[in-house]
C-alpha cells in the first residue's frame, strides 16, 4: 500500500484554567506512532500566531506534524485525533474552540502558506480559511466556530519564513498537576551559565527569576529554548527534576524570530491589532505614570503616536526617560488600541539610532559670586539673589545636559519578552538542512 504524507494542525484546546496544545499534539503524535505505525517526518511545529489577537489564550500558539502512514490507515488517523481532542480539551469553557484539520501534504499551496504567514502578522478572515479546508483539506474540525480553524491550518502549512529555534517542552505525570514544580532554581541557572551560547532567555538574569517553568495548572513542566537540539537535551540533563517526567518533545518553532512584526515607513500605516517596527523621532520629553509605566511621543516628521514601557519591562524604562527631542530610533512594538487612550504602540524593544545634544535655556550666573541671576522682569534685566550684582546686559544660556545613553538595540527583560519577540543578541537559525 501506497505511503503519504499528511500534514495535521491542532489549535485552541486549552484554556486559563488548564490543559495545553503542545501536550494534546504531544499524545497524538504518541497515539499515532504507537498504534497506527505512522513515522514523524521533519519535525513538529510550534507555530505562535498574532500576539495582539484579543482572544488569545496565553501565548496563542498553534500545533503542526507531519506524518508518513499508508493510505488505507487516513480514516484510523482521523478517529486518533478526534479521540485524543476530545480526550484532552477543555470543551466545558466557553472561550475553547478546538480544532484540527488534515491535509495531504501535497495540497498545502502557496496560498495557504501565504494564509498561515497572515495569521502570525495580523487578524485573519475565518471565512477564507473555511474555504481552505473546503477545496483543499482532507478532514477538518471546529467546535463552538472556526476560530480554531485559522490556528490549525497555520500549524498545518506554516514554513518558517523569518527562521526557527527549538523549544523543548517536558510534561508532568497527571497526579502532579496543579501542583508547584518540582524543579531546582539553582540547577537552571547552571545549566543556563553552561550552555548560553545555544541556549536563551530560560532565566532573567534582571529579575532574578527562572523562565522555564510556568505557573499554570496546565501539563507542562518545563520548556527551554535555545538555537541546537543537542543542547537542549543537555540542559535537561542538567537540570535537578524532583518528581516524575511524563516524557518530553521537542519543537520547531517560530518564537524568537519577530515574524509577527510588519515593518512600516509612516505611522498612519500602521494598523491596529498588530506589532509593527518604525523609525522614529522623539517629539516631546518623557513621562513617567504613577504605576510605574513610562511613555514618549515619537514622530515621523507628519504624524505622532505615543510608545510605553509597562513596569514589567524594568530596565527599559529607563532608557525611555533619557531620549531627548530629537533623538532618533526604531521602534518595535504592538498596537493594540483601547478605548479613552491615545494611540499607543507597547515596546517589545527599541534602537537608539542617533542621540542629539540637548539642553535648557537658564539664567545666567553671577560674574561676581556664581551664583544662579534671578529675573528682574522682561526687559529689566538679572539680580543676584546672593552678592546683590545686578546687570541689564546679561541673557539667558544654553546649558547642555550630559547625556550617558548610547546608540544601540535595548531589550525587554526575558520576563516582559514576548515568544515571538527576537531579542537582539540571538542569531535565529534559517538552514533548513539543520533539521
Amino acid at each position: 500500500m501506497t505511503e503519504e504524507v499528511f500534514s495535521v494542525g491542532i489549535d485552541d484546546t486549552d484554556s486559563p484554567k488548564g490543559m495545553c496544545t503542545t501536550y494534546v499534539m504531544f499524545t497524538f503524535i504518541n497515539r499515532a506512532v504507537k498504534d497506527l505505525g505512522a513515522r514523524v517526518v521533519g519535525m513538529p511545529r510550534l507555530v505562535r500566531l498574532n500576539p495582539a489577537c484579543p482572544w488569545k489564550t496565553r501565548g496563542n500558539a498553534s500545533l503542526g506534524v507531519d506524518l508518513a502512514l499508508k493510505s488505507s490507515q487516513l480514516e484510523r488517523l482521523k478517529e486518533v485525533l478526534v479521540d485524543t481532542i476530545f480526550d484532552l480539551s477543555e470543551l466545558s469553557e466557553a472561550e475553547t474552540n478546538p480544532a484540527f484539520v488534515i491535509f495531504r501534504r501535497n495540497d498545502i499551496d502557496e496560498g495557504i502558506r501565504n494564509y498561515a504567514r497572515e495569521a502570525v502578522k495580523r487578524l485573519v478572515n475565518p471565512h477564507v480559511a473555511a474555504e481552505i479546508v473546503k477545496k483543499r483539506a482532507t478532514y477538518s474540525f471546529g467546535f463552538n466556530g472556526w476560530r480554531g480553524i485559522v490556528g490549525a491550518i497555520s500549524g498545518a502549512a506554516y514554513d518558517f519564513p523569518s527562521g526557527y529555534t527549538y523549544e523543548l517542552i517536558a510534561y508532568r505525570t497527571k497526579e502532579y498537576r496543579g501542583t508547584p514544580r518540582r524543579v531546582l532554581p539553582e540547577s537552571v541557572f547552571l545549566a543556563d551559565k553552561a550552555l548560553d551560547s545555544c541556549t536563551f532567555d530560560n532565566v532573567d538574569y534582571e529579575n532574578n527569576e527562572v523562565k522555564i517553568t510556568p505557573h499554570t495548572p496546565c501539563p507542562v513542566l518545563l520548556g527551554i529554548r535555545g538555537i541546537d537540539i543537542t543542547c537542549l537535551k543537555k540542559a535537561l540533563d542538567l537540570l535537578e527534576i524532583r518528581e516524575p517526567v511524563e516524557g518530553f518533545i521537542v519543537y520547531k518553532t517560530n518564537q524568537a524570530t519577530d515574524d509577527h512584526i510588519i515593518a512600516v515607513e509612516k505611522i498612519r500605516d500602521i494598523e491596529p491589532l498588530t506589532s509593527v517596527s518604525f523609525k522614529a523621532e522623539i517629539s516631546d520629553l518623557p513621562w513617567a505614570s504613577a504605576g510605574g509605566h513610562v511613555f514618549v511621543n515619537v514622530t515621523d516628521g507628519e504624524s505622532k503616536i505615543r510608545v510605553a514601557a509597562y513596569e514589567p519591562t524594568r530596565g527599559l524604562r529607563h532608557v525611555l526617560l533619557s531620549l531627548r527631542p530629537g533623538d532618533i530610533v526604531r521602534v518595535w512594538g504592538s498596537y493594540k488600541p483601547r478605548e479613552g487612550e491615545p494611540p499607543t504602540v507597547n515596546l517589545e524593544k527599541i534602537e537608539v539610532i542617533k542621540i542629539g545634544p540637548y539642553g535648557k535655556l537658564m539664567n545666567p550666573i553671577c560674574p561676581i559670586c556664581g551664583t544662579r541671576m534671578k529675573s528682574e522682569g522682561k526687559g529689566k534685566g538679572y539680580e543676584c539673589p546672593r552678592c546683590k550684582f545686578r546687570t541689564k546686559d546679561a541673557s539667558k544660556i544654553l546649558e547642555l545636559e550630559r547625556r550617558d545613553l548610547v546608540p544601540g538595540i535595548y531589550d525587554v527583560p526575558p520576563k516582559a519578552r514576548r515568544h515571538l519577540s527576537r531579542p537582539s543578541f540571538l542569531n535565529v537559525i534559517k538552514d533548513e538542512g539543520k533539521d
